[in-house]
C-alpha cells in the first residue's frame, strides 16, 4: 500500500482500535483454482499479554465450510493472505483550502495485514473461537449459546472452518490532510464534524491523532 511518511500510522494500539471499530474485513488470497480471490469476514484481535508490545498478535475469524476459499485454505496451497480493514473515509472539498488554485480529495484511514493461515477445525477449537467472537460483539449471547442443544451446536460448527492469521507484517495509514495548513484542517475539521455519520466518524479519528 502507498504510505507516504506523513499519512504513516505505526502505533499499534491505533491499529486495535480500527479492529474494534471495524471488524469487517475483506481477505485476500491467490486460489490455486480460483485466482485473485476476495471475500469479506469479521475478524477479531488476538494477542498474548500486553498488545501494546507490538509482538506475537494475530488475527482470527472463521468461514462457512461451503466457502471456495476453505479448501485452498485447507490444502495448505496458500502461502499468505492480505487482510483489509476499511475505517471511515469522505469526501473533501477544495472549497475549504486556503487557495482556489485546489482539487478535491478523499480522506480515509485503511489498515492492511499480511501473514500466513492457521486453520482451526476441531470442534473444541472452533466453540472457544465462537465464544471469543461473541465476547466482542455480544458477550450476552454466550449463555443462548452454550444453552442451545448439542446436535445443534455441533451441526454449526461442522459447517464452518475458523482460521488464525498470525501477523507478520501490517501497515495503517491515515490520509488526514496532515500535508495541509493548520487553518485548512480546522476548516475540514469543523466541516466533518457537522456533516454525515461518515464524516464524524472520521473527525473523531481526526481528533484522536491531533497532537496534544
Amino acid at each position: 500500500m502507498y504510505t507516504p511518511k506523513h499519512f504513516d500510522l505505526p502505533d499499534l494500539s491505533h491499529a486495535r482500535l480500527m479492529i474494534q471499530e471495524h471488524p469487517l474485513a475483506t481477505l485476500m488470497l491467490i486460489d490455486p483454482v480460483h485466482g485473485l480471490s476476495a471475500t469479506p469476514v469479521p475478524m477479531i484481535w488476538g494477542a498474548p499479554g500486553d498488545p501494546s508490545a507490538g509482538e506475537g498478535w494475530w488475527l482470527e475469524g472463521h468461514l462457512a465450510r461451503a466457502n471456495p476459499h476453505v479448501a485452498a485454505l485447507v490444502s495448505g496451497e496458500v502461502d499468505q493472505v492480505l487482510v483489509q480493514f476499511n475505517g471511515p473515509g469522505a469526501y473533501v472539498s477544495p472549497s475549504l483550502y486556503d487557495t482556489p488554485l485546489s482539487v478535491p480529495t478523499w480522506n480515509y484511514l485503511t489498515l492492511q495485514v499480511q501473514g500466513p493461515v492457521r486453520v482451526i477445525d476441531d470442534e473444541q477449537g472452533k466453540d472457544a473461537l465462537l465464544k471469543r467472537l461473541i465476547a466482542t460483539q455480544e458477550p450476552d449471547y454466550a449463555a443462548q449459546w452454550r444453552g442451545l442443544p448439542e446436535d445443534f451446536q455441533r451441526k454449526m460448527l461442522g459447517a464452518i472452518v475458523g482460521f488464525r492469521i498470525p501477523v507478520e507484517r501490517w501497515t495503517m495509514k491515515a490520509k488526514i490532510s496532515q500535508n495541509r495548513s493548520a487553518a485548512e484542517r480546522a476548516r475540514i475539521l469543523a466541516h466533518q464534524e457537522h456533516g454525515s455519520l461518515e464524516e464524524q466518524m472520521l473527525a473523531s479519528w481526526v481528533r484522536e491523532l491531533s497532537p496534544r
